[in-house]
């Protein structure tokens, strides 16, 4: 394995594991806005309620942009490997 392969599966790894700590920090998010969205609701307060659905809307796009991110790296991945398997038949 050369020196420029290694180094990109490297940046792959890289870019997977900063994916995940994103995804795990939305997470987190959602559930403190729920939270919030509760304890607005415990307090009858409508401006908390909504600011918290809204960044409940926000935090999902945000993870449905990034899922489709993720899906067209594994495409590209997959096609990648597929041409390479080609060349050596």
């Amino acid at each position: 394995m050369n020196k420029k392969k290694m180094l990109e599966e490297i940046l792959q790894e890289n870019r997977q594991v900063n994916r995940n700590l994103v995804h795990l920090g939305n997470l987190i998010g959602l559930l403190i806005l729920l939270e919030g969205i509760k304890e607005g609701k415990k307090r009858r307060d409508k401006g908390m309620v909504g600011l918290a659905k809204l960044g409940l809307v926000l935090v999902s796009v945000l993870e449905a942009i990034l899922t489709a991110l993720n899906i067209q790296d594994i495409y590209a991945k997959y096609k990648e490997e597929k041409e390479e398997d080609e060349l050596w038949e």
